[in-house]
């Protein structure tokens, strides 16, 4: 991967004015040492808590799951701040996050930074990837509430679905702008420079898909189907909901036509901060998303220190 595989450049000069409002000692990047550090403790209570659920009674094992969902979720934070990384090359230890973090919630670094940055960089625009999901969304609907954050339900399983359409792609350019568009959610035109990130989202899919049907082998093997399904494709399911609400909570999802603060912040929430169900819904900080779209290399650890500045040395801008 000797190219940059994403449009990060694009990114960092679209929102260098907002780092220059703020001290650079509060502008820490994720440490990868952390973020391996991260996954390792959700894996322990992962693993500790599947080993718990077969040796306990309902109600506690409904717990264990919510437990399991949430630090599932938390995967997905992880290896949404290593997204935000300048990535030329993908060393050893970005390769065991990207396995870790990734591959059991469907889905490479290539492939979360292809579609993400792009939200970041054209948030709340035609092209952001995002708005479509909910650009029909009325919140004094709870009808329609419901019905966006259960489709949820199919994120995880489509993530999946692509990786192996992504392997089917490598054989013809003209399947891979299909992919892009379906799976990549990339809205408008698909530039020349774009055709060789989405060659090596596909090429990446086969390690995807090489990593599934091990885990999914290992596990009827030693566990059987009924422990597999309870354990994983329950909580994967699950997951995909949560993922799906914090998204819907993260933006106020009306189209605007320009990049300005005003405008930022002006589509873009912060939420469950400062309330006991951050572990579930809002897991390592990414509540605080305005700050996050402000400062978006910044790590997660450091997000409610930026916050509390902001609080301190410019209040006025949560009033837009």
């Amino acid at each position: 991967m000797k190219k940059e595989i994403n449009i990060y450049h694009e990114l960092e000069e679209t929102t260098r004015i907002f780092k220059n409002n703020i001290p650079k000692e509060l502008l820490k990047p994720p440490i990868i040492n952390s973020l391996l550090k991260d996954v390792l403790i959700d894996y322990i209570i992962i693993i500790l808590s599947m080993i718990l659920y077969t040796f306990s009674f309902f109600a506690i094992k409904i717990l264990l799951l919510v437990i399991i969902v949430s630090r599932l979720h938390s995967l997905g934070v992880i290896l949404h701040d290593l997204t935000h990384m300048p990535i030329k090359k993908k060393n050893y230890k970005i390769i065991i996050l990207e396995i870790l973090a990734g591959y059991p919630i469907g889905t490479s670094i290539n492939a979360m930074r292809y579609h993400h940055l792009r939200h970041h960089k054209e948030s709340g625009m035609e092209t952001d990837p995002y708005f479509h999901h909910f650009k029909n969304y009325n919140k004094n609907n709870i009808l329609l509430k419901i019905f966006n954050i259960m489709i949820g339900f199919i994120l995880i399983p489509s993530w999946i679905l692509r990786s192996i359409f992504g392997v089917v792609c490598l054989l013809h350019p003209k399947l891979q702008i299909l992919y892009a568009k379906k799976f990549l959610e990339h809205k408008g035109e698909i530039r020349i420079q774009d055709l060789n990130k989405i060659r090596q989202c596909c090429q990446e899919d086969i390690k995807q898909i090489i990593y599934l049907s091990v885990l999914f082998f290992m596990c009827i093997k030693l566990a059987g189907f009924n422990l597999f399904f309870q354990l994983y494709i329950i909580p994967i399911l699950f997951t995909g909901v949560i993922s799906y609400y914090r998204t819907l909570k993260e933006h106020n999802y009306k189209r605007v036509y320009d990049r300005k603060l005003i405008t930022l912040i002006n589509i873009t929430n912060n939420h469950n901060t400062d309330n006991f169900l951050k572990f579930l819904l809002a897991p390592r900080n990414i509540g605080y998303h305005i700050e996050h779209h402000l400062h978006p290399q910044v790590g997660y650890k450091y997000l409610k220190k930026i916050r509390n500045h902001y609080l301190k040395y410019n209040k006025d801008i949560y009033k837009y």
